[in-house]
């Protein structure tokens, strides 16, 4: 037998991409170590600043009357109480701080014999966590229910100016955030911020009318209702020609819900897209959202109930350690001064008082975004069947150029001429 006639076995190499193998759950856990980081916490608070500087220059500008929905976004919302890992108490160890009793005072330091006591401020170490994943998505979508509550002109106006300036807002920051954490969910990398900011600039109207589209066409569809209303004042004929025609309108009151639960329920997701998918615009942001919103509502709803208790977990731990700090800092500095830190009656003590609570409070929004970043990813792969790291990413090089085309035939080089192989004879003696 010819050496030449035998074959070679080659034993495919088979590699297993384990992250693409992991488990859903654990991509909505990683966001929370991206939720809470310095940039992020800083950019979410510049951003509760600004919302809630336009939520009084709106109330300044219009004034509404009554039922004006004023809410404060430099705080927790939901107040719920941070958890307490040490104790049912942990105040409790503090008593001698409190200023509920008094502390016996030592007696070597009274002359007198007297007891005497002393008073101090109380310490409050443990505030209450962040808001939640859900109370997050709450605060978003308020305004549009509460300009549905005895509607009035100046107070119709009054909450679209805050959801626009809003829905502005949010859209860049929620971008922001949402495309930073795409690239280090999907693909363990991080994007530098110029790149970030410019990336989303370039669809920051494609976010913005995502969202603003299902409501635009809710609101269009209520001029309709809206003139029947005004038909029903005519006397005599009015009323049962308003009343007859706003039948079929009301049974479709299904739709209309639809449209508006688009953007209500995959305003975030629709987001996500618009940052992640290549070339994406504002059509393909909402389209998205809405698929994967009514296509997989059970795979939604758990993802959810993992984001809560995670978000909840994670802005426990903020909580403490944020109020630990400014608590070891304020004390350092009453043990110097005759004052205390945030009680020097001087126009910066709000902002000593305001830092702790606007810090836990951005941790609830960066980490809605981040973790809305991680659901989006899920569900893509349970509807479209991709993984998690086929994102959009911004390539920096530089196209290369076209060849030069020549001007004349005669500037075409030449090439050589091909001469054919003659094949070597055969060895002498082999058959």
């Amino acid at each position: 037998m010819n050496d030449s006639s035998s074959k070679i076995a080659v034993v495919p190499k088979v590699s297993i991409d384990w992250y693409r193998s992991t488990p859903w759950w654990r991509l909505i856990s990683h966001s929370l170590a991206i939720s809470w980081r310095a940039s992020h916490l800083g950019l979410c608070a510049l951003a509760l600043l600004a919302t809630q500087a336009l939520i009084g220059f709106s109330g300044w500008l219009f004034a509404p009357e009554t039922n004006q929905a004023s809410s404060w976004w430099l705080t927790p919302e939901s107040r719920t109480e941070a958890m307490k890992p040490w104790t049912l108490n942990p105040n409790h160890w503090l008593e001698a701080f409190s200023a509920e009793g008094s502390r016996p005072e030592d007696p070597t330091l009274n002359p007198t014999g007297k007891t005497a006591t002393v008073s101090r401020q109380p310490i409050v170490w443990f505030h209450p966590a962040p808001d939640s994943f859900i109370h997050v998505w709450r605060r978003y979508v308020s305004y549009p229910f509460h300009a549905m509550d005895t509607p009035t002109f100046r107070k119709s106006a009054y909450f679209l100016l805050n959801t626009l300036g809003i829905l502005a807002l949010w859209a860049f920051v929620g971008g922001c955030l949402a495309r930073r954490s795409v690239q280090e969910l999907g693909m363990h990398v991080t994007s530098p911020w110029f790149n970030t900011l410019r990336w989303v600039a370039a669809r920051w109207q494609s976010i913005v009318w995502s969202v603003a589209m299902p409501l635009a066409l809710v609101l269009l569809f209520c001029l309709v209702p809206l003139v029947l209303g005004w038909i029903s004042n005519i006397p005599v004929l009015g009323q049962p020609l308003a009343l007859g025609l706003m039948l079929p309108v009301s049974l479709m009151a299904l739709g209309v819900g639809w449209i508006a639960g688009i953007a209500l329920f995959g305003f975030s997701l629709a987001t996500v897209s618009i940052v992640t998918e290549k070339q994406a615009d504002a059509f393909d942001g909402m389209s998205r959202a809405s698929a994967y919103v009514f296509q997989r509502p059970a795979t939604l709803f758990l993802a959810v109930l993992v984001a809560e208790w995670i978000g909840h977990f994670g802005g426990s731990i903020v909580s403490i350690v944020l109020n630990t700090g400014y608590n070891t800092i304020a004390q350092a500095f009453a043990m110097g001064s005759t004052g205390t830190l945030g009680g020097m009656d001087s126009w910066l003590d709000g902002c000593f008082g305001a830092i702790v609570p606007l810090l836990t409070t951005a941790f609830g929004f960066s980490f809605f975004w981040t973790a809305s970043t991680a659901i989006y990813l899920v569900l893509r792969k349970d509807v479209d069947r991709a993984e998690f790291d086929l994102i959009d990413m911004d390539s920096t090089l530089p196209a290369k150029p076209l060849p030069k085309l020549p001007e004349s035939p005669d500037q075409v080089p030449k090439s050589p001429e091909l001469t054919p192989k003659t094949q070597d004879p055969a060895p002498e003696g082999s058959s």
